[in-house]
């Protein structure tokens, strides 16, 4: 159930707001012209590049490695394959990632690998293939870390970003995070560095000279001695609950046990850290025209829809908020048409999952309208009859319906592109109208989102800023975080 009251109480939204998500999404601009700022200084106008590489290679945890080369791969046009490098590991944990270079990878290519906080291991172990490969490598992290020591050991260049900041975690549902005081593994809480209570706190400090070592029986770790043929005691079994601060003790589940080990996403805000300086990068490469001034504008179109989608504008007036209401209760299916608006697509869908907590569904038009035609027949669809038409409602919980969000980017390419060979969606080739008669045949409502802006990274910037607003919006005034 979505609070709609929540979407138009602007301090009611700031108090559930414990992630700083509203904060996060609202700082984009600002976090262009950091990006911006730290690039030029970085000397990135200085690069005098051989020519563009035969393919780019982008590396980092999380969502925002993979979204950055989503839209970089549709902002250049397909004039070069961009292609994630995705980790293993046994768990999403910082230390138990690895990264490995495909077998084709080699001089020709460019490898950029981006880190929150520059402390992965597994990108250092990268770099160093690539090195020995002999890519061309680039690193966008925070200055004074292990990372950046990687990155000039392999000859490579590196574009600072700003740190991740540190947010306390929710006390009552953790927001993904684990208790700030509990360890999910039962590691030794103290920092690295900080004394234990039992360790002399410097050299010098009076000390036995012979540990002191309980009695027989005392201490619990030293069992008294048993009698010829007498066996140790059973211990008891523990009673339930006891191990309830545990991520999966027993007993009934706490409020410690629902939250999730593993950090979470960054907020909304933190991919133009990374974007912003990949777009530079390129831009001096040839793949895409983002020139200074252009990267300007997009600061100043996240600020508008910034302006647009704020927790002060009411929800009619407010295309985010609106969007967060209409899909409440429902199964968002997302049709994009466009490269950059699938990217957008794709982006949305797992901020959905990953923010608000909400299942959804995307697919490219025209093909879309095969790949999820079933589900405009099935039970979940809008105008789907249910089996007692006049069976009692009131006791039932309502049924998650499907909506169809229609992201179109149907401008054609810009003309000061290197790019001309992407097809222009114009409107004799547009599926949306097809999209929208399967849709409301079914009684499938449709929320349709299509950018103004003449620029393609401006254009993507409109997409991302309105979703990731409409997302925080679903988190903030659902069940969970109202």
């Amino acid at each position: 159930m979505l609070d709609e009251s929540l979407l138009d109480a602007p301090e009611a939204l700031a108090r559930a707001d414990t992630r700083g998500l509203l904060r996060g999404a609202a700082e984009s601009g600002a976090r262009v012209r950091t990006a911006a700022r730290y690039a030029a200084e970085a000397g990135i106008a200085d690069l005098q590049p051989d020519g563009r590489p035969r393919a780019v290679l982008v590396a980092g945890p999380g969502s925002v490695a993979e979204c950055a080369a989503d839209l970089l791969g549709a902002l250049t046009g397909g004039s070069v394959p961009v292609t994630l490098i995705r980790p293993t590991g046994v768990a999403p944990a910082a230390g138990a990632l690895r990264w490995t270079l495909p077998g084709w990878a080699g001089p020709l290519d460019l490898v950029a690998v981006t880190s929150p906080d520059g402390s992965e291991p597994g990108l250092g172990v990268l770099l160093d293939q690539a090195y020995r490969r002999g890519c061309t490598v680039v690193a966008l992290t925070p200055t004074d870390t292990p990372l950046v020591e990687a990155v000039e050991r392999a000859r490579g260049l590196h574009l600072p970003t700003t740190p991740a900041p540190l947010l306390e975690p929710d006390p009552g549902t953790g927001y993904g995070q684990p208790p700030a005081d509990a360890d999910p593994y039962g590691a030794d809480p103290t920092p690295p560095g900080t004394p234990h209570a039992e360790w002399p706190t410097a050299p010098g400090v009076d000390q036995p000279d012979e540990p002191q070592r309980p009695a027989p029986g005392e201490g619990g770790t030293n069992p008294p001695p048993l009698a010829p043929g007498e066996a140790h005691p059973r211990p008891e079994p523990p009673a339930v609950g006891a191990l309830g601060t545990h991520p999966h003790g027993a007993g009934e589940p706490l409020a410690a046990q629902r939250t999730n080990p593993y950090p979470a996403d960054p907020s909304p805000g933190a991919l133009w850290a990374v974007l912003t300086p990949l777009l530079a990068l390129v831009d001096r490469i040839g793949l895409v025209h983002a020139p200074p001034e252009t990267l300007q504008r997009v600061a100043d179109r996240l600020d508008q829809v910034a302006e647009r989608c704020g927790p002060a504008q009411a929800t009619y007036r407010n295309p985010a908020k609106s969007l967060a209401a209409e899909l409440a209760d429902a199964l968002p299916l997302v049709w994009t048409e466009g490269e950059v608006a699938a990217a957008v697509g794709r982006r949305f869908a797992r901020l959905l999952g990953a923010v608000a907590g909400r299942p959804a569904l995307t697919a490219e038009l025209p093909d879309a309208l095969r790949v999820h035609g079933a589900l405009l027949t099935s039970p979940l669809a809008g105008g789907a009859d249910p089996d007692d038409f006049f069976r009692d409602r009131v006791e039932e919980p309502e049924a998650l319906r499907a909506r169809v969000v229609l992201l179109r980017d149907r401008q054609a390419p810009d003309a000061d592109t290197d790019a001309p060979d992407v097809p222009a969606v114009t409107a004799d080739l547009s599926a949306a109208p097809a999209a929208r008669e399967l849709a409301l045949s079914h009684d499938t409502p449709v929320s349709e989102l299509e950018p103004t802006a003449e620029h393609a990274v401006e254009r993507a910037a409109e997409l991302l800023a309105i979703t990731d607003f409409a997302a925080v919006y679903l988190a903030l005034a659902g069940a969970e975080g109202s």
